[in-house]
């Protein structure tokens, strides 16, 4: 004898559903990555560009361009690791937004999931552009003027 089970995936918890830490994760690590990014490279290019209130040509601190280079390469990782858990969240919670869809009764926690794993993947896209085109533009523009 088969028992079938029609409750659906929104009243029933789901194992693939994503915890509280990972929507967080996935929403708030890559635009945590940019900004840590660009805050401390710009601090630390003004401590070795403009030693005394005066601009140099040359970093006064001789680090500073592998300095800049490592913060550039950790800020990309943590921003792609951040997407990687909101595109992972959002394909945990494509199973529940279907199921809202087909549904009139919302569960609204369901709801709040698949909202925050959507708007983290999202974020996360566009704040790994602009790591990328940060780092573009310090390949690009030298910190103190002259490379």
């Amino acid at each position: 004898m088969m028992i079938n089970d029609r409750s659906s995936p929104i009243e029933k918890r789901h194992e693939a559903r994503p915890s509280g830490v990972s929507l967080t994760l996935g929403l708030l690590l890559a635009p945590a990555a940019w900004f840590v990014q660009t805050n401390l490279a710009q601090t630390i290019a003004s401590w070795g560009c403009f030693p005394h209130e005066r601009p140099v040509n040359q970093p006064a601190m001789s680090w500073l361009q592998h300095g800049e280079l490592i913060l550039a390469l950790l800020a990309l990782l943590m921003g792609v690791a951040g997407a990687a858990i909101a595109w992972r969240n959002w394909r945990r919670t494509a199973v529940f937004a279907s199921a809202v869809k087909e549904q009139s009764a919302i569960d609204r926690h369901t709801a709040r999931d698949v909202f925050i794993a959507r708007a983290g993947a999202l974020a996360s896209a566009l704040f790994v552009f602009a790591l990328i085109a940060t780092d573009l533009a310090w390949l690009v523009v030298s910190p103190c003027g002259g490379r």
